[in-house]
Parts: C-alpha cells; sequence; structure tokens
C-alpha cells in the first residue's frame, strides 16, 4: 500500500533550478560579473548583471528559447526564497547595454572594409567564470582550438558570404571542449583575414 505524505510547502516542476541558483549564488557570480561588467543603473535600484544573466540562463535551463519564456517562468523562480530576477524586457534592455561598437579593418589587398566585434568584457567575465568553477587549471598544459563557424541568418544587419547565403561568421576559441571566448565578424570576412 502507497504511503501518502502531506508536504507544506510549494512543489514546483522547475524545483531542481534551485540548486543551479544556491550554486550559482555560493561561486559569487553575481559579485563577480559586477566586477568585471560595472555597476548597471545610476538609482541602485536597477537589476544587476548578474541577475540579468541569471534570468536568462535559469530560463534556457528550463526549456526557454526566447527572451519572452522568462517571464513565463518568474513565477516559478519567485518560490525560491530571497529569489527576485528581472523579465524579458529587463533582460533584453540590458543585454543591449553590454552591446560594444564594432571594429572595422580595412584589407590592404581589396581595399574592402571589414566589421568584427570581440566583446571584451564578456569575453573576460568568460574566462573570470571559468576560472571561478576551476575547469582550467593555472599553470596546466593546453590545447587551444579557434574555428569559424558560418551561422546563416536573414537579419538587417547580415552579409552574403561565399557560403552563398546571409549570415554571420563568428570565430570560437575552445580548450578541452570549454569555450573560453568569442568574437563576430561579417558573413563575408575571409576566415584568414585578421
Amino acid at each position: 500500500m502507497a504511503k501518502v505524505a502531506i508536504k507544506n510547502e510549494n512543489i514546483t516542476s522547475f524545483g531542481g533550478i534551485y540548486h543551479i541558483m544556491d550554486v550559482f549564488s555560493k561561486l559569487g557570480f553575481e559579485k563577480l560579473t559586477e566586477s568585471v561588467l560595472g555597476k548597471r543603473g545610476s538609482s541602485g535600484k536597477a537589476f544587476c548583471y548578474g541577475s540579468i544573466f541569471g534570468s536568462l540562463f535559469f530560463s534556457y535551463l528550463c526549456g526557454g528559447e526566447c527572451l519572452e519564456d522568462i517571464n513565463a517562468l518568474i513565477g516559478q523562480f519567485k518560490q525560491r526564497p530571497d529569489t527576485l530576477l528581472p523579465g524579458a524586457d529587463t533582460v533584453g534592455r540590458g543585454l543591449k547595454e553590454l552591446a560594444e561598437e564594432n571594429i572595422v579593418y580595412k584589407s590592404e589587398t581589396s581595399g574592402k572594409s571589414y566589421s568584427f566585434n570581440t566583446a571584451e568584457k564578456l569575453n573576460t567575465l568568460l574566462l573570470r567564470m571559468i576560472q571561478r568553477m576551476g575547469l582550467i587549471k593555472v599553470g596546466s598544459h593546453v590545447d587551444l582550438d579557434f574555428d569559424h563557424q558560418f551561422i546563416p541568418a536573414h537579419k538587417f544587419d547580415a552579409k552574403y558570404s561565399y557560403k552563398q547565403d546571409f549570415g554571420y561568421f563568428p570565430g570560437w576559441a575552445s580548450i578541452g571542449g570549454i569555450i573560453v571566448g568569442g568574437e563576430n565578424r561579417d558573413g563575408n570576412t575571409n576566415v584568414r583575414f585578421h
């Protein structure tokens, strides 16, 4: 015969995400994010970048596929004590604030100009998080892999590529399968250029 237990606390199908939130908190990711990216807002009431990334990341781990999915999960996230995360609109604004200007290089041979974006602050944050988690040990010997991947996209700023489609051509650096940095470049940029 099955035994029935009466529980007083709320039970949610997304309860497993609370453990991930606890791990993020113990690793101090919110403070680390603020130390690398700086404070957000002038009033002191704005959500910090750590909360913005948390909301985005936790939504992704719960099956979210777009920013609007965050709004459907905020109620679940609030069931964890002392948790206050921003909604989709705030996350979108916060991510736009982190955008960096493109660097334009002109080819000496062809005379064409190509735009690059290395997102220095975000790459620095990525490396500091990897270090905090101990995924790559200081002083260890590693193999660095750098590859470009064409991503077809029919967006307003996508360029026509030698792949015969419009899109982006990001380059990703990885060590042992762990992404340690990235850059974006025009879809029509030769992979050997700069």
